[in-house]
């Protein structure tokens, strides 16, 4: 029934007060009812479906003009009564939030009283159904008033979304104010200290934001909150080593220069979390998190690509073949539109290392694509002869983009499988690593020149495969593959010069070791992206989902986990270093991956989600709990040692 339903989900909004914010909150729109979270869609169902019978039963006996029996009459008043039942529980449980929550008091308020009278005139009505079937009550009175209350209940668990959205701010305010005070210290004592509290809260906000992600409706937003979050887990580790070299040599300016990097990328990342979270919900300030202007857009799916311009391009072309007529204002959006999908292939044909073979046939392409814009748009005094025509051209345009789109994926490929084949990251990287620790200062320049120009091929390769990435998810993860590598390849180069400064220095040694395997874990994205691109461009089958969550999943309280026994972590500490040694066809290592799988959800049909996942999902909890333990115990440890 609606009653049991609504209280039990309804639940989950229950939450405590959070703490005062500088940051105003704006005021609730009522107006912008979207739903942007799976939670609040299936908390709606069950009332939906009720009202759905409701309506339906009146629907009925107008149609057929006789009585209903006693039953179907009995069961129809009960909906109402049930309705308006779950509705005042419902609203309790609103106002509740509304009294803990002062930023949305007088918003919650209004919703739940707007809500309890909707719920009170759905049950008047429902009586005045079934006491006397032969009263006349318009069907379209009884369907305002089920619009009336489901826009009410809906505004009520936007409100509530609003605290969910202000909890993962929350997590995010402390973290940002940790970065700042460890960005600040200069005592490695200190530093243990703050970083004690940072893991803490790297561990709450990995709870609310993945809860936050599996809840998201949008592709998009799931995927760059997955990005966002494995960005975060892996930065730690570097953050840690960069914060103890520079600690360990305050002169060096490498050390500061890569120490100062990962602190900004961190904040790149926590600046993404927000602008997923606050999609649709609350408007967050511009670089909550940086100061200065990035030089891309943070929300990469903005990004137009050639894959982009050449579906916006068939779009019109059908648009143009519907209407038969190509008018003024349609004419200059499609040159616009061809001119810049020109321009984006230019990424294609100015590639170095794309065959003369492939450039001349990718310029042929754009070459017929005009030729066939030009007959297009070309106006044509006989009208007959030009609808006959235009469908016609309309036909080949659409067929020359296919060919383009087909050319650019097999340059795109091609190029990604010689990169990987050739495996030049770990020779290039372990040789620099040689050189720094032998002092070597020549050779770590050498293979620091020829890493930077690996480095520029493989940020050119992600390019061409973001360029040809044909679903929202796709085209979120090769963008950030771009973006990690561009980010990472510099701060490596700064953490082999620190070594080369200080070739004794076990620290130093230790954060090149820890860029060197961050590196690689972005060449393994590379290449699950760009299996998975193939898989999709072909058609084979859907691309998958993206499933990596390396930070621990949503819901379940850390408090169980840190009081887990030692020789549980003992045991989940083997399994990861079993799991890590896992070989790549290239011939590289994949990172251990911590599978966090979502939270169980019922859906639509009842089905859940199998209890295997859940049990692997707790047991990555634990075994990423362990880890910051670890580290922790070994921070401490070398301050007892110091």
């Amino acid at each position: 029934m609606a009653t049991s339903s609504m209280s039990s989900l309804t639940s989950s909004y229950h939450t405590t007060a959070l703490p005062s914010s500088n940051s105003v909150v704006p005021p609730f729109d009522a107006r912008n009812l979207e739903i942007k979270t799976k939670s609040i869609e299936q908390t709606l169902i069950p009332l939906v479906t009720q009202i759905t019978t409701l309506v339906n039963y009146k629907e009925s006996y107008l149609t057929s003009g006789k009585p209903k029996s006693e039953r179907a009459m009995r069961a129809a008043l009960k909906i109402g009564s049930a309705v308006e039942a779950a509705i005042e529980r419902f609203v309790c449980v609103g106002e509740t939030i509304a009294d803990e929550n002062a930023d949305i008091q007088p918003e919650m308020y209004d919703a739940c009283t707007e809500a309890r009278l909707a719920g009170a005139s759905m049950a008047n009505l429902s009586c005045a159904c079934t006491d006397d079937p032969n009263s006349v009550v318009d069907k379209a009175v009884l369907v305002r008033a089920s619009r009336q209350l489901l826009s009410s209940v809906t505004r009520v668990l936007l409100l509530a979304d609003r605290v969910l959205v202000k909890q993962v701010l929350r997590a995010e305010d402390k973290i940002a104010f940790s970065l700042s005070r460890l960005e600040s210290t200069r005592s490695f004592n200190d530093f243990v200290k703050v970083f004690a509290v940072f893991g803490g809260e790297m561990v709450e906000l990995a709870h609310r934001s993945g809860d936050r992600q599996h809840d998201l409706k949008s592709e998009k937003r799931k995927a760059q909150m997955s990005i966002a979050r494995t960005s975060l887990e892996r930065l730690t580790m570097l953050l840690l080593t960069s914060s103890k070299t520079y600690l360990r040599h305050p002169d060096c300016d490498s050390a500061l220069q890569c120490r100062d990097g990962v602190f900004y990328q961190m904040k790149l990342s926590l600046e993404l979390i927000a602008i997923c979270v606050c999609d649709g919900i609350l408007t967050t300030e511009k670089n909550r998190y940086i100061q200065d202007e990035p030089d891309m857009p943070i929300d990469i799916a903005l990004q137009l690509t050639a894959n982009a311009a050449i579906k916006q391009l068939t779009e019109m072309l059908e648009m143009i073949r519907m209407t038969v007529r190509v008018g003024a204002g349609v004419r200059e959006r499609i040159v616009s539109a061809l001119d810049a999908l020109c321009q984006l292939t230019q990424d294609f044909t100015d590639s170095a290392y794309t065959p003369h073979h492939q450039r001349e046939q990718i310029l042929d392409f754009l070459e017929e694509c005009r030729f066939e814009m030009t007959n297009l748009i070309q106006p044509d005094e006989n009208e007959q002869l030009a609808a006959s025509g235009l469908e016609v051209t309309v036909e080949r345009l659409n067929r020359r983009l296919k060919d383009l789109s087909k050319q650019l994926q097999i340059v795109a490929m091609e190029q990604i499988s010689e990169v990987l084949r050739a495996n030049e990251d770990q020779v290039l990287l372990s040789s620099m690593k040689a050189c720094a620790v032998s002092g070597d200062i020549d050779g770590v320049e050498k293979y620091m020149h020829k890493f930077r120009e690996h480095a520029d091929h493989m940020q050119e390769v992600c390019r061409l495969l973001h360029h040809i990435s044909i679903t929202d998810a796709l085209h979120v993860h090769t963008g950030h593959v771009e973006r990690n590598m561009r980010a990472l390849a510099p701060l490596t180069i700064l953490a082999g010069r620190t070594l080369c400064v200080h070739p004794s220095s076990r620290i130093a040694r230790e954060n090149l070791e820890v860029f060197c395997d961050t590196w690689g874990q972005a060449v393994n994205d590379l290449s699950r992206v760009a299996k998975e691109s193939d898989v999709a461009a072909n058609g084979r089958v859907a691309a998958e989902k993206q499933a990596y969550m390396s930070l621990p999943r949503p819901g379940v309280s850390s408090v169980n986990s840190q009081s887990s026994s030692v020789c549980r972590r003992k045991k989940h500490a083997g399994n990861s270093s079993d799991s890590s040694n896992e070989l790549l066809p290239n011939g590289g290592r994949r990172p251990k991956q911590i599978g966090i799988a979502p939270t169980r959800v019922v859906s639509q049909t009842g089905d859940e989600e199998s209890s295997d996942e859940e049990r692997a999902d707790k047991q990555e909890i634990e075994a990423f709990q362990y880890r910051i333990s670890l580290i922790i115990d070994d921070l401490q440890s070398d301050v007892e040692g110091r």
